[in-house]
């Protein structure tokens, strides 16, 4: 049957890699009662995918094959021929079936197990997208990260996932590798080393490899010695972390979840998803707490460039929403204060002002318990930018030091 359908597929019907990798994993199960089930099982894997949008069901196989099989990639040189990683990017039918020997794929059980794992990992995958497209506070860096266009999650989050793994296992393990993941993220962004797909497939990969088939304990001890072995960190870098064209998609997510993080510090509600959306009546946008007029600041800085330099230090950044930062964008620092402080602000911005502190105990009791240095200014200049750029940098570290024993053990904390 499985000759018959490659064959039609040779004379030119659009079958898909997805449809003629069932076909071949199904015309090698013997017991025909079997065969029909897993096919009856495959169909609805393939639809829950197709459901999910366009090419999804390819796309979850490609992850699947990468995460648990693919052994070799493409070097990063001219001429180099492709290898699994690059062949399953293609028509993984073929691969597989070219490599069935090295798949352990040889009696009817065999493929009949192999069908089962698939369905297993595609019910992964699916979970794994839903959180990516919605928020789960059990699963917060599925979404974070996914909000930053980080495309090889799914491939490197079933990596450590075994097929007999369930429940809670699976969970924590999707737990570690995202955090990983969010961790490299905004590392490699106050490095302002690229995250393109192009740029790090090779290293992920490498990375996807070591992360295999691992418990929840060996994969955070693992986790941490990636951390450690990046070559580059957040606090070594921060002194030259700058706002510019490539750092500004990340700096506005970063001051959504340190906004988010001081807001339920205080015992409010965070509202990180609403400084992230894309399509809001009330979108957000960094804004400069010293307005671009240079003329007005002359005194204080040797030229342009040194003031644009100071300028754009996370210290004299914040998140406000357009209107209300078109409202203010040409105002001297004093005469923002009010906005700042008032219900258009948010508490970030309200930290600015002397008069809010009085006002808000939770904040208080937040900074004492946390040691976080906040504190009101009058006036704003370059050693004002600087010391709040030393707050900022001590509440990223917060929230990106790692703590991958902590979630193994623990999970996300109620």
């Amino acid at each position: 049957a499985h000759k018959v359908f490659v064959s039609m597929n040779d004379r030119g019907l659009s079958l898909t890699s997805a449809e003629m990798l069932k076909g071949y994993l199904l015309s090698e199960v013997a017991d025909d009662k079997l065969r029909e089930k897993l096919n009856e099982s495959w169909k609805a894997k393939m639809l829950a995918l197709k459901e999910l949008g366009k090419s999804e069901e390819e796309d979850c196989i490609k992850a699947w094959l990468r995460a648990k099989y693919a052994d070799s990639i493409r070097e990063n040189k001219k001429g180099a021929k492709p290898e699994d990683f690059d062949l399953i990017g293609g028509s993984f039918h073929k691969w597989v079936r070219d490599e069935h020997a090295r798949l352990g794929l040889d009696s009817s059980e065999d493929f009949e197990r192999f069908i089962e794992e698939f369905c297993k990992f595609a019910d992964i995958y699916i979970r794994i997208k839903r959180r990516e497209w919605t928020f789960d506070e059990k699963q917060p860096y599925l979404f974070y990260n996914a909000a930053l266009s980080f495309t090889l999650q799914s491939q490197l989050c079933l990596a450590p996932i075994r097929a007999e793994d369930v429940g809670d296992v699976v969970e924590r393990k999707l737990l570690l590798v995202s955090r990983f993941i969010d961790i490299l993220i905004y590392t490699r962004a106050v490095n302002y080393r690229s995250m393109d797909y192009s740029t790090i497939k090779y290293a992920m990969f490498q990375l996807t490899k070591r992360i295999r088939n691992l418990d929840a304990g060996e994969l955070a001890a693992q986790l941490a010695k990636e951390v450690g072995d990046l070559g580059m960190s957040i606090d070594g870098a921060w002194s030259d972390f700058r706002l510019n064209f490539y750092t500004k998609k990340y700096i506005r997510h970063m001051l959504a979840r340190i906004t988010d993080y001081v807001e339920r510090g205080c015992g409010k509600p965070g509202h990180y998803l609403e400084y992230v959306a894309v399509k809001s009546k009330r979108p957000f946008e960094v804004e400069h707490i010293i307005t671009d007029h240079f003329e007005w600041y002359q005194d204080e800085y040797g030229s342009r460039e040194e003031f644009e330099a100071t300028r754009n230090r996370p210290g004299n950044l914040l998140l406000l929403d357009k209107s209300t930062n078109a409202s203010i964008n040409d105002d001297r620092y004093p005469d923002k204060l009010p906005v700042y402080g008032s219900e258009k602000g948010n508490v970030l911005s309200a930290a600015l002002v002397a008069s809010w502190y009085r006002h808000n105990p939770r904040f208080l009791r937040f900074m004492a318990d946390a040691g976080f240095d906040f504190k009101p200014y009058d006036s704003f200049g370059r050693d004002e930018i600087a010391e709040r750029s030393g707050l900022v940098e001590s509440l990223a570290l917060a929230l990106w030091t790692p703590d991958f024993d902590n979630l193994a053990a623990n999970g996300i904390a109620e």
